[in-house]
């Protein structure tokens, strides 16, 4: 493997928002960052692995679900979070948000209402 150095707030700068960017290849997944503004069509669930979130700029909203139910997080500037493996989770970004996302793993996705019920 090549090492790399990437300026990943210039790469921001570059891209529409809502353009999913995969900034390098991590693991069996990627490190990534994004611009958004709005809530997320669909949920996802990563079975094998954590998920990492820094907010470079903006307010992160966070979504999980849990057994008993939904939990509300969120990041500012600067924070990070950590969605831990196996739980499903939706994002949001009502005034707009950038942020880097590290997803060693897997990914699934759905866009049903309550998707810890439903088989994928």
């Amino acid at each position: 493997m090549k090492m790399q150095v990437v300026n990943i707030v210039q790469q921001l700068s570059h891209r529409h928002a809502g353009e999913f960017i995969d900034i390098l290849p991590f693991n069996d997944g990627a490190l990534g960052a994004v611009n958004i503004t709005g809530e997320s069509p669909f949920w996802e669930m990563h079975p094998d692995t954590d998920e990492l979130f820094y907010v470079v700029e903006g307010c992160l909203h966070l979504e999980l679900l849990n057994e008993q139910g939904s939990e509300q997080h969120r990041a500012r500037s600067g924070e990070t979070m950590v969605v831990p493996k196996s739980y499903w989770h939706k994002l949001s970004a009502p005034s707009g948000a950038k942020f880097i996302y590290l997803t060693p793993g897997q990914s699934l996705h759905s866009d049903e209402d309550d998707p810890r019920y439903t088989s994928h």
